[in-house]
């Protein structure tokens, strides 16, 4: 008995995509539509699903993750100012694990500056971080090793670790255990110990060699991580165990530090676990970050916006299956009358949307593969969809199949098989306002999701305009960052800054320890002066530059003098920025002495205020600046900035290079351009704005494809009303007129819902810069305008359609 039923419910599904098939293949212009415009909505949905699902799955793949913590230092200055940083000093880790029982292990990791890289036969150089990390690194975090002990790789000293891609760049091969490389400023060669699987791009901890923390034998290091209770040098990870409390922890921690810390400081601290898998999106107020943050607030916009492109394909086939509804009246007629029951006739319908479905997601799949290089590409990503894929995203994909099949045909299905046989015989259906009010407000919320799309498309465009357009304070053009790399070429700045300055495409040339648009840490001090209250200082950012860095940046002075070459008393004297100056409360630079914090006593004399100009992101407002001369206590030189003439850089870098290997043969040379590198502080931006556009721009044909289902629909059901109108004399502008206005009140609707949605989130966003564009009315009229004038086009062609048939062959049946 079950098998006969199981039979029968195998030939019933069979025959549903038999008939489903022949529909498809009797009415190809609306399958076509039909499935182009799921394709679109599937293959969109499919890019940003897997764009998100990488973002949100950032950090888990460790098994442990859901037990492994950051340690995060928090305190508050005499002033009230919060501070967060992701590091902490070395014996918090190193004897906390001794004294705290719920520690199960302990990574600690931390680069050292830049070094050169070779193997012994000097073959391959080039220089990488210098990261240094204790065994923990491999035993507490699952990284892939694909060559060596996990438990001993990074245990002995002159031991080191490579990725995949370093070994390759190092001796062509990734079999490379047991072999040794040189480093810069080390006599003894390092035997490398692992190989280690070239990180996931979605891994905030991420490098490309790390040597073992035993290696670093120099004693003033061994003397200070001895004595290190309060340096916040060392980034540190704790796998708690699992019933653990971890703020239990915290307090475990900060009572540790409480009674070995012994430096004075007004600076209250304490200290906190920040879960492994909260790190990407939730450490934009924690200083020290590893990796470049994430935005939560961005992965729930594209989540709606994926599920709307989708659900607005879904609508699509809801209206243009209703449209064609008319004509297959007679087919359910005759189909009731031969007994088939509104079950199976739901079952006919909804099998057809699965069919739909189903060739939609095919060919979105195979678009989606196609894309996924370029795509990567643009949201510097590594996703893939294929057999090694995250089970999960195919999991997502069968779901999404029945989503998509179910929300389609679901509502075409009960409202075609509820009608009854002799109504749809006589050709007399009537769609009740109810209806045609639902799938009006369909279009209604499909040109809605639109104009939000295009309006958003534009604030971005006009506010990353204004960004790149915005005077910064320093002209960012035509400057060229060379990277000092060698003690050599750092002792002999000034003679090689003479040799590029006697080059024909040379304007200008400014060695500086930091240059504006900086992505190292630029230091921060604290400055004391007699008109601040606050006995440890004020926090500012220091500079050291030479007597060249206003010119050649084009920094303007506002009042005193600047940096004289050559002078020797210039060591001690500093110019600061108008920020500096309004905390400092002096408006006139008169030699007035200020003390700064540093390894070594540091009290120079202003001598000059600079006009403010923006040195970090302009998502933050200007910072108090001091500039010092370049031989200055703090930090030392580390970079050229050339300005040059670009028509002939080519020609100009070899001359560059040679005359740098003049001084230092062995020194590899680098360089950017300043402008490049500032576009990265807005490359997430720039990848958003373009999504918005490609987003907007399909919502809108999605969109159109509806409003042509229903206005054919609409034509169908008014053709007889349309051939009296003729015949008593109406012209054809009136009858477009007629058949118009009621879809272009549907956008004007729309565009009133998107308006004030579209202007808060908008203004949300916005809020992330200091510095950003005003909303403008003609923001939004452009906005509506478009959709009007696309969707009047979309309704024009049905209108004139229906306005020019013959009334004569429409009234025939009369």
């Amino acid at each position: 008995m079950l098998t006969a039923e199981i039979s029968n419910l195998n030939t019933m599904i069979k025959n549903y995509f038999k008939i489903a098939w022949r529909n498809l293949m009797k009415n190809k212009t609306f399958s076509f539509i039909n499935i182009f415009g799921l394709t679109i909505g599937l293959a969109s949905f499919l890019l940003i699903a897997l764009y998100v699902f990488d973002e949100l799955t950032f950090d888990r793949f460790h098994k442990d993750a859901d037990n492994i913590y950051r340690v995060i230092e928090s305190g508050k200055t005499p002033e009230g100012k919060e501070t967060k940083i992701a590091a902490t000093a070395f014996q918090i880790s190193e004897k906390g694990k001794d004294v705290l029982p719920d520690l199960k292990d302990v990574a600690r990791i931390t680069a050292l500056g830049r070094r050169n890289i070779s193997t012994l036969e000097n073959t391959h150089v080039f220089y990488e971080d210098f990261w240094i990390a204790n065994p923990g690194l491999l035993t507490l975090f699952d990284f892939k090793l694909l060559q060596g002990n996990r438990n001993t790789a990074l245990s002995a000293p002159n031991s080191v670790i490579v990725t995949e891609e370093t070994a390759e760049k190092l001796f062509g091969t990734t079999n490379v255990v047991g072999k040794v490389i040189k480093v810069d400023q080390d006599s003894v060669p390092f035997k490398i110990t692992g190989v280690l699987q070239n990180f996931p791009d979605n891994s905030h901890l991420a490098f490309n060699i790390c040597f073992s923390e035993s290696s670093m034998t120099d004693p003033g290091f061994k003397q200070f991580v001895n004595a290190d209770w309060d340096s916040n040098s060392f980034p540190t990870y704790l796998k708690l165990s699992e019933k653990s409390d971890p703020h239990a922890v915290e307090a475990g921690i900060s009572q540790l530090v409480a009674s070995n810390k012994k430096s004075n400081t007004n600076t209250k601290s304490n200290f906190l676990l920040q879960p492994l898998k909260n790190i990407h999106f939730y450490s934009s107020d924690i200083e020290g970050n590893l990796s470049e943050n994430g935005n939560i607030t961005y992965i729930y916009v594209f989540i709606i916006i994926a599920f709307f492109v989708l659900l607005i394909a879904c609508i699509n086939y809801m209206n243009l299956t209703t449209a064609r509804f008319a004509k297959r009246a007679k087919e359910i007629a005759v189909r009731k009358v031969a007994g088939a029951s509104r079950k199976s006739l739901t079952g006919q319908f909804l099998s057809e949307a699965f069919l739909v479905t189903v060739i939609a997601l095919l060919l979105a799949l195979i678009i989606v593969k196609m894309l996924l290089p370029s795509f990567n590409l643009f949201t510097d990503k590594q996703l893939t969809l294929g057999l090694q894929t995250d089970f999960r995203i195919w999991f997502g994909i069968a779901f999404i199949i029945v989503f998509v099949g179910i929300i389609s045909g679901i509502y075409p299905a009960l409202f075609q098989s509820r009608l009854r046989p002799l109504v749809l015989l006589k050709g007399k259906v009537n769609i009740g306002k109810g209806n045609l009010s639902l799938r009006r407000s369909l279009v209604v919320f499909q040109f809605t999701i639109s104009i939000v799309m295009i309006i958003a498309t534009m604030v971005v465009y006009l506010q990353m305009q204004y960004v790149n357009k915005k005077d910064m304070g320093f002209n960012k053009e035509q400057l060229l960052v060379i990277d000092i790399n060698s003690g050599n070429v750092r002792r002999s700045a000034e003679t090689i800054k003479t040799e590029l300055t006697k080059l024909s495409n040379v304007k200008d040339v400014a060695l500086s320890s930091r240059v504006p648009g900086e992505w190292k840490d630029i230091p921060k001090i604290k400055v004391k002066h007699e008109k601040i209250a606050n006995s440890e200082g004020s926090d500012m950012y220091f500079l050291g530059a030479d007597d060249q860095f206003l010119e050649t940046y084009q920094i303007k002075l506002a009042n005193g003098r600047n940096f004289i070459k050559g002078s020797l008393a210039d060591s001690n004297s500093v110019l600061i920025n108008e920020t500096a100056a309004k905390q400092l409360g002096i408006t006139e630079p008169s030699e007035q002495q200020i003390q700064i914090s540093a390894e070594q006593p540091f009290a120079p004399k202003i001598i000059g205020i600079v006009k403010d100009f923006n040195f970090k992101s302009l998502r933050e407002p200007v910072s108090p600046m001091v500039i010092g001369f370049k031989n200055n206590p703090i930090q030392s030189i580390d970079y050229f900035t050339v300005r040059v003439s670009t028509d002939q850089v080519s020609k100009t870098l070899p001359a560059m290079e040679a005359i740098i290997h003049n001084i230092d043969q062995n020194h590899l040379f680098e360089y950017h351009f300043l402008d490049k590198q500032w576009n990265l502080f807005y490359r997430q931006d720039q990848i958003r704005e373009k999504i918005f556009l490609i987003v907007a721009m399909l919502t809108i044909v999605i969109a159109c494809l509806g409003l042509f289902g229903l206005a054919t629909y609409t034509a169908e059901q008014r053709i007889k009303e349309i051939g009296i109108r003729k015949v008593l004399g109406a012209s054809v502008s009136s009858i477009v007129s007629m058949l118009s206005k009621d879809f272009l009140k549907l956008v004007l609707i729309a565009a009133l819902v998107a308006f004030p949605v579209s202007w808060w989130a908008m203004h949300k966003w916005l809020q992330d810069f200091a510095y950003h564009i005003d909303i403008s009315w003609w923001i939004f009229a452009i906005a509506g305008g478009l959709a009007t004038f696309i969707s009047l086009i979309t309704i024009s062609f049905q209108s004139i359609k229906a306005a020019l048939s013959n009334p004569v062959k429409n009234l025939r049946t009369e």
